[in-house]
C-alpha cells in the first residue's frame, strides 16, 4: 500500500510539471514577435492594431508610407537609437497589450526593436511586416507621400 501512494505521488507531481511545462511555454509562445505579410497588416490596421513606420524621414520621403501609418523614427544613420523614438513610442504604444505592427524597408529593423519590445519592455503583441516597405511595394500596395 506504502508503494502505492508513493508512485500516486511521484505520478501526480510528474503531471503538475508537465503543465506547469506546457503553461509556461504557451505564454511564451504568444509573447514572441510574429512575421506578418501585407494582407495581415492591413486585417491588423482595420481590427485596431498601431502600426508604426519605424524608418527614417528620408526613407519616407523615398518610398511614401503606408497610410494610417504613426511615423515614429527608431534608429539614427549609425544604427543608436533615435532620441525622440522612446517619447513618441509611447505616446501612441501607452498599454502594452496593444497589438502594434513595425514595419522598415525591409524587416531587418523591426525584428531587432520588435524582440527588444517583447523581451525587454514587456509588449505581449508585437508583430513586423516581414519583408518590409521594400516587400510592400514589390506586391504593388500603395503608399502615400510623405
Amino acid at each position: 500500500m506504502h508503494t502505492i501512494i508513493k508512485i500516486s505521488v511521484v505520478s501526480f507531481l510528474a503531471l503538475l510539471a508537465i503543465v506547469g511545462v506546457v503553461s509556461i511555454s504557451k505564454a511564451e509562445a504568444q509573447n514572441q514577435l510574429k512575421a506578418v505579410n501585407a494582407d495581415e497588416l492591413l486585417y491588423a490596421q482595420k481590427n485596431g492594431a498601431i502600426i508604426i513606420d519605424i524608418r527614417r524621414e528620408e526613407e519616407w520621403k523615398a518610398t511614401g508610407v503606408i497610410e494610417g501609418a504613426e511615423l515614429i523614427t527608431a534608429f539614427q544613420k549609425d544604427g543608436s537609437i533615435h532620441p525622440e523614438f522612446q517619447n513618441k513610442f509611447f505616446s501612441v504604444a501607452v498599454n502594452k497589450e496593444s497589438p502594434i505592427v513595425l514595419y522598415c524597408r525591409t524587416g531587418n529593423r523591426t525584428n531587432a526593436l520588435g524582440n527588444a519590445l517583447i523581451s525587454q519592455l514587456g509588449f505581449t503583441d508585437v508583430s513586423h511586416l516581414y519583408y518590409g516597405i521594400k516587400g510592400w511595394k514589390k506586391i504593388n500596395h500603395k503608399t502615400i507621400k510623405y
